[in-house]
């Protein structure tokens, strides 16, 4: 599990995961608070917040053959639910 900092300027909740997960035309399910999804490459994505930070949990499909769109589809996600880039993250997290 992974957890990532949200810019104070988003409203992180279930439904603004949700509104994200279906402008990028994933389909999912929740289960309680958790939101599961999937992508080719990612057998489960897995996703909750408390409202101030994003958890992240996810399966790798080991047998994908494009791993390199997978990680660009992940980081775009990401980017779209916490509002930083992967570089911004990277610089967050390593503090």
């Amino acid at each position: 599990m992974r957890t990532y900092p949200v810019k104070k300027t988003i409203k992180i909740n279930e439904t603004y995961v949700m509104e994200t997960l279906k402008s990028r035309n994933l389909e999912f399910q929740q289960e309680g608070d958790h939101i599961i999804s999937s992508y080719p490459g990612l057998k489960k994505i897995e996703l909750w917040t408390d409202g101030k930070k994003l958890y992240v949990e996810t399966e790798t499909d080991t047998q994908y053959s494009n791993p390199g769109e997978t990680i660009k589809f992940f980081n775009n996600l990401l980017e779209a639910l916490t509002g930083y880039t992967t570089k911004e993250r990277k610089k967050l997290i390593s503090k």
